[in-house]
């Protein structure tokens, strides 16, 4: 086809297809293996996916007890039945990560992961991962953590697309501890996939807080979001504030919160997607709650666009809301670790059918992509049988295998099977922590 059509010709119906046989395509002659793997060409095929009017897909992340793992898959997120539509994805992780990552975000197929759920992240543990080509990156560790010490910082991050340079972004907050508190402005670092490196924030960084370990990020309309808290004037006033990152122009920004939300104990608070719609969850209680308010900003920017959406109360208890389908249902975790969808009309809860602990769910929308085609390695499930290594495997594989498969019966259930009681210790601790945090007299140290 290519001997008689012209290459742009070429290109535009190669952009059209789906991921997977394209990767196969590149075995068609050495001319197409270098076109589709020009960053023109990932660039054009990803702007067609996102313009497609095939239905969205949502990727639905939970953690097995059965399989002790995490267990990714996608589903139709206009599906009417959710749970009969889900194709599970090939997770090549295992056994890396004590029970699962963090999620950071969902961008474009691609899928940024920390390691930071229980307990200290290594610096370089901050992973992407393109599911659908199966390749990963794991990116190098920043500057600043080269003088960190773990135990006396917090870190929190976003995952951002530069649209106008078609550029990925990881934006890295970090905090130091003085004196028993945070000092601040913040570290703040980004990594862009397109120079494959850091470099320091400039400019302005505000005196902001996001809280530690329940942080969570929103990326809509060019900005990475947090919920955050400030303290002002000498009394030690505490306000919550929505902090954006540009990450274009990379800069930030702050929004104000609704009364109710702005005097709230900041770790009540989460910020969370709701079908292309900036919203913050208001819990009673974090680690316990049963009751929780979800606040939507209307109008992307406009501090009076701020309204209750909904009042949701259920009697086993709240796990996390999660996100939503497209319908406007909430997706959300009960605290047995079941996954239900909440429709405000009439107040009604559906079980999906779909259960893992109530902590390790994770719902964003899915594109498939070539995003990391040219700088991830290849990323695949390793089975006890694979004999070859990767670059990100220990050096000493075969006796990690052996010790894999020495983890069984009693072990295995020691060192596996207390993934709930584990978040609810990190949790419940944290809460406490934070708790008592909150009360203290404030130290602002630049």
């Amino acid at each position: 086809m290519s001997e008689y059509l012209p290459q742009d010709i070429v290109m535009k119906i190669l952009s059209r297809l789906p991921p997977k046989p394209l990767i196969k395509f590149r075995c068609v002659s050495k001319s197409w293996h270098l076109m589709i793997s020009t960053p023109h060409f990932i660039n054009l095929h990803t702007q067609h996916a996102l313009l497609s009017a095939t239905p969205e897909m949502m990727l639905l992340r939970r953690y097995s007890k059965l399989l002790h793992t995490e267990v990714y898959s996608v589903h139709a997120a206009a599906a009417a039945e959710f749970r009969d539509a889900g194709i599970e994805i090939e997770y090549p992780f295992r056994d890396r990560v004590r029970f699962y990552y963090r999620i950071v975000g969902c961008l474009n197929g691609v899928v940024c992961l920390l390691d930071d759920q229980f307990g200290q992240p290594d610096a370089a543990a901050v992973q992407l991962w393109n599911p659908a080509i199966r390749r990963k990156l794991t990116l190098p560790p920043p500057p600043s953590s080269l003088d960190e010490d773990p135990s006396m910082s917090m870190v929190a991050l976003g995952f951002g697309f530069d649209a106008g340079r078609s550029d990925y972004k990881v934006v890295r907050i970090s905090y130091l501890y003085g004196d028993c508190e945070y000092l601040l402005p913040p570290r703040v670092e980004v990594y862009a996939l397109n120079s494959g490196s850091w470099h320091t924030v400039e400019g302005e960084i505000p005196h902001n807080c996001v809280v530690e370990y329940f942080w969570s990020q929103v990326f809509i309309h060019g900005n990475v979001h947090w919920v955050a808290y400030k303290i002002i004037g000498k009394n030690n006033k505490r306000e919550n504030m929505i902090m954006s990152f540009d990450v274009s122009r990379e800069v930030f920004d702050e929004m104000l919160l609704p009364e109710p939300l702005a005097n709230e104990l900041p770790l009540n608070l989460g910020a969370v997607d709701l079908g292309g719609v900036l919203a913050v969850v208001q819990y009673d209680e974090r680690v316990r709650g049963t009751r929780c308010s979800i606040w939507g900003m209307r109008a992307y920017g406009d501090v009076g666009s701020w309204s209750r959406d909904y009042t949701i109360s259920l009697d086993g208890g709240i796990g996390r809301i999660i996100g939503a389908k497209q319908n406007g249902e909430v997706l959300l975790t009960t605290r047995a670790g079941a996954l239900v969808a909440y429709s405000g009309v009439g107040g009604r809860y559906e079980d999906l059918g779909i259960s893992g602990t109530k902590d390790s769910f994770y719902a964003g929308m899915y594109n498939e992509s070539l995003v990391l085609l040219a700088e991830g390695s290849v990323a695949r499930q390793r089975l006890p049988s694979d004999s070859d290594s990767d670059s990100d495997s220990d050096s000493d594989s075969d006796n990690d295998l052996e010790c894999q498969s020495s983890i069984e019966d009693d072990e295995e259930e020691d060192c596996l099977g207390d993934v709930e009681k584990s978040e609810f210790r990190m949790q419940g601790s944290m809460s406490q922590y934070l708790s008592v945090f909150f009360r203290r007299p404030y130290i602002n140290s630049v």
